[in-house]
């Protein structure tokens, strides 16, 4: 995510370690002996210099109390460590006893092409942890980091940030509260709320870990990924940078803005490479339509995928599958729908109920605009029954049918195609049924008014009788491949979302890093 030698900067005096157990020996234009309040002094003026194991730090002017061990330096003060990095700044404070060092007012480090500016930095010389608190900037190279304090455990090879902290490159910002990362191992840790933009989408998170070595990133605590097109959310979201494949648990919710379509699960799985999003457990998908009617769908696993040739978006749902709108719905062990075209294609005994008609086929396509069902194909051992009233069903068996609907999706013609047969019953309008035809045909057209037979005609010499209802043979009454299971019939009490989709994390308002003292000693300055 970043280079280590970001981190150098809390090393600014990482040859100093050592002084604790030796005496400062300094050099200046200028050195006199002076007794203040019972103690001795050393005063210093011009080009004040000591070196000790390889750092070098100069100044204007300097007071060394030789019984505290104090130093305290002034003017153009400037430490360059034995490996090339210098700090500058306005003042200095170095105590020897307790092992601290501290370089004041408008402080940079610069290290090879990194760069820090901070109006303060402290380092511990017997732990050699480095630390800053007033708020810091970090330029290196492509990356850039700025946050309120944050220190540098050498031992642990630990970084650790606070309060408002910013990481951008060039590929992604990263924005924390918390931000801590291992120089060993190359990992990030994210202990807060959590934004990470770049141009392909924008993850959040209050909890999570990059690793910047091998690309594999954990987000959770009401982890999200957003982008153009779609919303991700999940309890916990695994993604790999390189591979481009994620997984997500618990509470999975999947939105594709563009077409409004909403997925429900318990897992999931994600490949950027391909398009391809697999989500299993519970699943239900939900696609809210322009009349603010909401079409619902059910399988052990939906599939989301997009072309990439075509740029076409597919939901592809396995096993067990149904679907309901408050018009119609079905079942089928398979269903395909393509988005852009609002097309289903049911597979595997699919069956559809509209009002008081079932019908199946070994498939069915069906095509929608808009809110309406438009036209839908039956292939192969197509059949539909009509319920005119208790005990009676008009019934209609053939090799394939052609479907048309009216505008509030009510059958309105049916043309079946291939020898079948058929019985249906007759009735005047707002009557009992008083006659029932139970006929053969190559190809037939049937009219419907209500979901009721309005009109037939056969094509290619069809054979047939009609019988007044009370002699209609109890044997011609229901035709091979009749169902009637309308207990199977899904209704909407099974399409209730599984969980409440939690809002998206953010920001506290609280996090504004506490006032304390940071330690500082007054002198001369």
């Amino acid at each position: 995510m970043y280079k280590t030698r970001v981190l150098l900067f809390f090393m600014i005096v990482l040859n100093l370690n050592r002084l604790q157990a030796q005496e400062i020996m300094l050099k200046a234009d200028r050195m006199k002996g002076e007794k203040r309040r019972g103690e001795n002094y050393q005063i210093l003026r011009g080009s004040v210099m000591f070196e000790q194991s390889g750092s070098v730090v100069t100044c204007d002017e300097a007071e060394y109390n030789t019984v505290k061990e104090e130093l305290e330096g002034f003017g153009n003060v400037r430490i360059v460590g034995s490996e090339g990095a210098v700090v500058t700044g306005n003042r200095l404070f170095f105590d020897n006893k307790n092992k601290t060092a501290r370089v004041d007012g408008n402080v940079v480090l610069r290290d090879k092409k990194m760069v820090l500016t901070t109006p303060w930095i402290i380092y511990h010389t017997d732990t050699r942890i480095g630390y800053y608190g007033a708020g810091g900037k970090i330029v290196d190279d492509e990356l850039t980091l700025s946050s309120r304090t944050g220190s540098y455990n050498p031992t642990l090879s630990m970084l650790y940030f606070r309060y408002n902290v910013v990481l951008t490159h060039p590929d992604y910002t990263v924005k924390t509260d918390t931000l801590q990362y291992s120089n060993r191992t190359g990992n990030a840790w994210f202990f807060n709320f959590t934004e990470i933009q770049s141009d392909e989408n924008t993850i959040l998170c209050n909890y999570g870990n990059y690793n910047t070595q091998t690309g594999q990133s954990y987000f959770t605590r009401n982890a999200a990924l957003i982008n153009k097109e779609n919303t991700l959310r999940a309890d916990t979201l695994s993604y790999n940078r390189n591979t481009g494949i994620g997984h997500a648990n618990g509470r999975l919710w999947v939105k594709d803005t563009a077409q409004n379509i909403s997925i429900f699960g318990s897992k999931g799985y994600y490949d950027k490479n391909r398009k391809y999003t697999r989500v299993m457990g519970n699943t239900l998908a939900k696609k809210m339509e322009k009349n603010g009617d909401s079409l619902m769908l059910k399988a052990d696993t939906i599939v989301y995928v997009s072309d990439t040739t075509t740029q076409k978006r597919y939901l592809h749902a396995f096993h067990h599958t149904s679907l309901w709108r408050t018009d119609f719905s079905g079942t089928a062990d398979s269903l395909t729908y393509q988005a852009d075209d609002s097309v289903f294609n049911l597979y595997g005994k699919p069956v559809l109920w509209n009002e008081n008609t079932r019908l199946n086929a070994d498939t069915m396509r069906i095509f929608i605009a808009g809110s309406r069902i438009k036209f839908m194909e039956m292939r192969q051992k197509s059949f539909i029954a009509l319920q005119e009233d208790t005990g009676h069903y008009s019934q209609i068996s053939g090799k394939d049918m052609d479907n048309y609907f009216t505008e509030d999706n009510k059958l309105k013609s049916v043309r079946v195609k291939g020898e079948g047969k058929s019985v249906y019953y007759i009735k005047e309008k707002d009557s009992a049924v008083t006659s029932a035809n139970a006929v053969q045909y190559k190809n037939m057209q049937i009219e419907l008014d209500s979901n009721r037979v309005a009109g037939v005609r056969f094509y290619g010499n069809p054979s047939g009788t009609l019988f007044p209802l009370a002699d209609f043979p109890a044997e011609q009454k229901i035709l091979p491949g009749f169902v009637w299971d309308e207990k199977n019939r899904p209704d909407a009490s099974a399409f209730k979302p599984p969980f409440l989709v939690p809002p998206l994390p953010a920001k506290h308002s609280n996090e504004n890093p506490p006032q304390k003292n940071n330690g500082r000693k007054k002198g001369k300055g």
